[in-house]
């Protein structure tokens, strides 16, 4: 059967041929269309080293529908490109089941971030890309550090990590996990992140932020939540504590933001804390089940803003708060569209952001994390400052600039799957809830 990655990989090696004709978008859309539905009909990768279930799946037809939300809204032919090779990587990262193919699927998803990004116009382009790639290296470094502590401590490279580990063998798990962090922006190797994500475009912002971080962070929890749950004396007090570190710090951090890029890239990596506390609250039945929701919710909302401050800033130059003023007047439709992602980020009932995280903030409670949740609780409701700050300038203050009411047609489509999906995931819970604890 021509499964999803098959049908992906060669659409985005065909992607390469058309570059610059009128057929690169066509073929990307039609490709999307195909992995969505052979998704849906249980397709799988069906290579030795790679396993699905039904929450993978759910998953991976949720990316393939926010990636057809990117490949309608963009109109590059590098990034449409690079889309379809991280769509591809993505899968294989997600249905990775041995060392050896979680390494290799990783590493492909990181190469093709980099490439992602070296498409370079202007010096702040350039500084966020250095800034990736130094903390990429670094990351890949350290992932490998720890793979071999973990192979010369007994374990296999052909086969799932180990549950019962020898000393030498778990440190290199948790060196592993260290590397890991570095891609989900982890307090303390979150440094990098808020100046990447706020200095490339904002485009490509979307697909790193959005898309790839999301995805390890599926595959991180799937791949190594057996041997976490084993280890729950050293594991839980690792996560609880960089978890509220993080979520501490970038919610912190995000009021003091002038530019709009610089708040979302320091909201991303307080969303990564809220993410951790699945990681932590694994003695609970929901961990699993929380970790899914947080990322289907993370994955609509934080692309969804990006893809717009891409629009914001090709139409009316908009990058900061002061700039943003009153674009609700000269632009209503995609302020609201602003306003529900926003609001879905601060936790606002009725949207997959508030559902994703009371299922991760019910498995801490449920795994005895009350200080973690309270501190968490306390963190939400700080975010809905600088999250209303924004609708502030939206709604309540001068316009700035000329009025417009014209709206292209692909990016209105690509932001109404968007707001489809956070409103979807936010009313239907037993969507995730019906395939949760089947990692």
């Amino acid at each position: 059967m021509f499964g999803t990655f098959s049908l992906l990989f060669v659409a985005a090696l065909v992607s390469l041929a058309l570059h610059r004709t009128k057929w690169l978008k066509p073929v990307a859309l039609v490709a999307i269309f195909g992995s969505i539905f052979l998704t849906y009909s249980g397709s799988h990768i069906g290579l030795a080293g790679f396993e699905n279930s039904e929450a993978i799946r759910l998953f991976t037809l949720i990316l393939e529908i926010v990636l057809l939300a990117v490949i309608l809204h963009e109109e590059e032919d590098q990034t449409l490109t690079q889309t379809l090779f991280i769509a591809t990587a993505s899968v294989a990262l997600l249905q990775s089941h041995t060392l050896l193919t979680f390494i290799v699927s990783f590493e492909a998803v990181s190469i093709i971030s980099f490439v992602l990004v070296s498409h370079i116009r202007t010096a702040a382009q350039a500084e966020g890309a250095v800034k990736m790639f130094i903390a990429g290296s670094i990351a890949t470094g350290i992932l490998l550090l720890g793979a071999v502590l973990y192979l010369i401590g007994g374990g296999r490279l052909g086969a799932p990590i180990a549950v019962e580990t020898t000393a030498l063998s778990t440190t290199g798990l948790f060196v592993m996990l260290l590397g890991l962090f570095y891609k989900l922006t982890i307090v303390p190797m979150h440094g990098w992140a808020a100046d990447s994500y706020a200095l490339v475009r904002h485009s490509h912002a979307a697909i790193l932020t959005g898309v790839a971080k999301t995805v390890v962070a599926v595959a991180m929890f799937r791949f190594f939540a057996p041997f976490l749950a084993e280890h729950l004396s050293l594991s839980v007090p690792v996560m609880v504590t960089l978890a509220v570190v993080t979520m501490t710090l970038g919610n912190y951090l995000a009021l003091f933001q002038k530019r709009i890029a610089r708040i979302l890239a320091y909201s991303s990596i307080a969303h990564a804390g809220y993410i951790l506390l699945a990681f932590a609250a694994l003695k609970s039945g929901y961990a699993s089940t929380g970790l899914l929701y947080m990322a289907i919710a993370y994955i609509f909302m934080q692309t969804a803003v990006f893809l717009l401050l891409d629009i914001l800033r090709k139409r009316y130059g908009i990058e900061t708060l002061e700039a943003l003023k009153g674009l609700a007047k000269k632009n209503g439709l995609l302020a609201f569209f602003f306003t529900v992602q926003l609001f879905s980020l601060a936790g606002i009932p009725l949207l997959a952001g508030f559902m994703g995280k009371a299922v991760v903030f019910y498995a801490a409670v449920d795994a005895g994390l009350w200080a973690a949740v309270l501190i968490a609780l306390l963190n939400s409701a700080l975010s809905v400052g600088y999250y209303a700050w924004i609708v502030k300038h939206l709604y309540f203050d001068e316009a700035q600039g000329p009025a417009s009411q014209s709206n292209d047609k692909l990016p209105i489509v690509s932001q109404l799957i968007l707001l489809a999906g956070t409103l979807t995931f936010g009313i239907f819970a037993s969507l995730v809830f019906s395939v949760g604890n089947a990692f």
